[in-house]
């Protein structure tokens, strides 16, 4: 079955879920003027075909602001004090005026790197380490810079809602411990373009997929970023998921059980990349590995996600997914694709269901 054709205005439109609409006014405001330029459109039809994704066009103009563009730098200062309307139709106008700011950029990927996803590691690694999986290898595909490869360094603050089932995180940030995990042995990176938090452009490239209306994520990158470098080594390997995956599992030294982590990364594969995917994954799974992801699964129909009964706690959340040692996947529960709250809802055995490739 061939592919739909991309739809550049209906990328932009569904972009944003409704909580981060809520949280995020002016992007959202923003994400409809492009979604309605014939300029913006064209930009993102431009992108490589993996990177079609409205993100890379924000973060291309949040690095023209954090550069000092004379008309961006300044409204991207002030975002949180403009009125949404006026933020995105300016911000607009600079884009369809200046239209390089965006295409010298499209080269780039979109590399968030949120460390809140590490919130989904705490929890899965937690209950690994209830039912007998003490040691880990933990592989982050999709790494970016790497910090998602210190779950065991951050300490989450959460606070229950109404729903006393789901986690909302407050904050995560080095200092302290997330609890007691399955332990962490080696750190493996991959990444088309791992990148160094020693290179300034690298920093301000990350900076710059990060959305300005949450001010608190900047300035915690910030903080990693400069505490990074003291914490335990990690290999980075360059290239693509199934490109360097094999060598990854086969670095890791026997006893402690590789777990194959990524979060918003099979959602740009294409259909035929994410089968192959699944199926090379579950064939490390059948010898001993564990794989957790957390993916939308409209974005991910390839790996096939597994039915839940219980659906996301909120609109737009993304399916938290594990497959233990020699066990098929099975879903855990849903969180934030930022990893601002998190459901989680192991099933009590998962011993039953057989690994399919």
């Amino acid at each position: 079955m061939s592919e739909r054709p991309f739809d550049a205005a209906h990328a932009y439109r569904r972009s944003f879920s409704p909580e981060d609409r809520a949280s995020h006014p002016r992007y959202s405001a923003l994400i409809d003027e492009l979604s309605g330029s014939d300029i913006a459109r064209q930009l993102l039809i431009e992108a490589p075909r993996e990177q079609r994704n409205p993100m890379l066009v924000l973060a291309a103009l949040h690095y023209a602001a954090l550069e000092g563009d004379p008309a961006l730098a300044p409204l991207y200062a002030k975002i949180n004090t403009t009125p949404p309307e006026e933020f995105a139709t300016r911000v607009r106008a600079r884009l369809e005026g200046a239209p390089e700011l965006v295409r010298r950029q499209l080269h780039r990927k979109t590399q968030t790197n949120e460390p809140g996803r590490s919130v989904v590691l705490v929890g899965v690694l937690r209950e690994l380490k209830t039912r007998g999986i003490t040691d880990v290898h933990l592989i982050d595909v999709g790494t970016s810079m790497g910090l998602n490869l210190y779950p065991d360094h951050y300490r989450i603050n959460v606070a229950h809602s109404n729903d006393p089932t789901i986690l909302n995180v407050e904050y995560l940030r080095d200092a302290g411990s997330a609890g007691e995990l399955a332990r962490i042995h080696q750190r493996i990176g991959i990444d088309p373009n791992p990148l160094d938090p020693q290179v300034p452009d690298d920093v301000r490239w990350l900076e710059a997929c990060l959305w300005p209306e949450s001010p608190e994520r900047i300035a915690r990158l910030h903080e990693l970023v400069g505490q990074i470098l003291a914490w335990p080594d990690a290999t980075r390997l360059t290239g693509s998921a199934l490109e360097r995956i094999d060598e990854a599992v086969s670095t890791c030294t026997p006893g402690p059980t590789p777990v194959i982590f990524h979060s918003w990364v099979a959602a740009y594969f294409s259909n035929d990349e994410q089968r192959q995917w699944r199926e090379r994954v579950l064939e490390h799974v059948g010898r001993g590995a564990a794989w957790v992801y957390l993916e939308h699964p409209d974005y991910v129909r390839a790996l096939t996600p597994p039915p839940d009964s219980f659906t996301s706690p909120r609109p737009g959340g993304s399916q938290v997914v594990v497959a233990q040692p020699h066990q098929g996947a099975t879903s855990w529960g849903w969180a934030h694709a930022h990893g601002r709250w998190l459901a989680l809802r192991p099933p009590e055995d998962t011993h039953r269901h057989g690994v399919k490739a």
